[in-house]
């Protein structure tokens, strides 16, 4: 049942292993036990415009919900070296039992961006009473048997420490190391909780088709695909259709 209260945004800093500090903000919004987790794109932060403008809409809904920054990324701590998908999805189980022991939240809704739709995937469901996932163009792998073969990219992080991506960003040898031992869209097909994929068909960084074939392997999964929709939702209308959709998803399960 949800209890009124008056809007509570804050932000703060917490601990993940060896102390490294995460930052995230908090929008408290209704006096109930349930939260939405939001977690971003790889090379992004909580602050993006994805996540954002999904915790503005959950806020104007009256839906709890928390917006994190991924170790090294926007203001958390750590460099690129901290940045795979082991510690990530650390810093996804630290975030919910944050929330937990500190907030008093008992049940969580995960949504997750593009490789923040990877580490969703891997939480387990149980142990934090996940009630529904949400894939926004969520990179999870599927099919990339290619994962176990070493890459030109791989090759070149092993041989100069790091492989150069956009804006800066670096993902080290141990990222590629990390990766294979986890294939997301293996472990989503296992999952009984609703799902929601929510994808563009002009995606030119992880193919809408990702989402169709794991959606269709899944036991409680719906499937919306935005026509035109590129990787962010960067249209405005398509954004307002994934915004749209989520919400929907959410309150009424539809």
């Amino acid at each position: 049942m949800v209890i009124g209260c008056e809007t509570m945004e804050e932000k703060t800093f917490y601990s993940t292993y060896n102390n490294y500090k995460l930052c995230g903000v908090l929008n408290k919004v209704n006096g109930d036990n349930e939260i939405v987790v939001i977690c971003h794109a790889r090379t992004s932060s909580k602050d993006s415009r994805p996540t954002t403008k999904l915790a503005n809409r959950l806020t104007e809904n009256k839906i709890n919900n928390f917006r994190f920054d991924f170790i090294s990324c926007g203001e958390s701590d750590g460099d690129y070296n901290e940045y795979t998908i082991t510690n990530m999805l650390t810093n996804l189980n630290d975030t919910l039992a944050l929330l937990k022991e500190k907030y008093n939240f008992e049940n969580f809704i995960l949504i997750g961006c593009s490789m923040g739709g990877r580490i969703v995937s891997l939480v387990d469901t149980n142990k934090f009473n996940i009630n529904k996932i949400i894939l926004w163009y969520g990179a999870i792998d599927y099919g990339r048997g290619l994962l176990n073969i070493p890459s030109k990219k791989e090759k070149q992080a092993k041989k100069n420490g790091y492989y150069p991506i956009n804006n800066g960003w670096k993902l080290s040898y141990e990222y590629f190391v990390d990766e294979r031992k986890y294939r997301s869209y293996k472990t989503l097909s296992k999952l009984s909780v609703p799902l929601l994929f929510v994808h563009g068909t002009f995606d030119p960084y992880v193919t809408y088709k990702s989402s169709v074939n794991t959606s269709k392997k899944c036991k409680n999964a719906k499937l919306v695909l935005i026509n035109g929709g590129d990787h962010g939702f960067h249209n405005e209308e398509h954004m307002n259709i994934a915004l749209d959709k989520t919400i929907s998803f959410i309150i009424n399960n539809n």
